[in-house]
């Protein structure tokens, strides 16, 4: 079973997000900021990472540039997640290392289609 961690700040999002993954069949771990994922990324090591951009105490591009320069974490695929829709937030996110970038709301099944590309690779 392929581990997913969903960093996100906001309880609602992550838990429907997280429960629909895990309908999905993937194991889900989750962080409430960017410093918590971070560090679960180094703990846990999951196959694939879902990163929120914008949060307390670390925000989404500090804690993807912070997992791209670990040589544990640095190959695990990030997919940015974010509410923030402009190309200069999405070009910010792939420059700090994301291997993708969706806007919130997000297409599940289109999430769910990159998250398999990423698995199989």
């Amino acid at each position: 079973m392929s581990k997913v961690l969903y960093v996100e700040d906001h309880p609602a999002q992550r838990d429907i997000l997280a429960q629909m993954l895990e309908l999905n069949g993937f194991e889900v771990a989750v962080a409430s900021d960017g410093l918590e994922g971070v560090e679960k990324a180094r703990s846990w090591l999951p196959n694939l990472i879902l990163m929120d951009l914008r949060m307390p105490r670390m925000d989404g591009f500090e804690a993807i540039k912070a997992i791209r320069t670990e040589t544990e974490t640095a190959n695990i695929p990030i997919i940015a997640i974010s509410a923030w829709a402009s190309a200069k937030h999405k070009e910010r996110a792939l420059s700090a290392g994301a291997n993708e970038h969706f806007t919130k709301p997000v297409d599940l099944s289109r999430l769910l289609i990159t998250i398999g590309k990423y698995l199989t690779e």
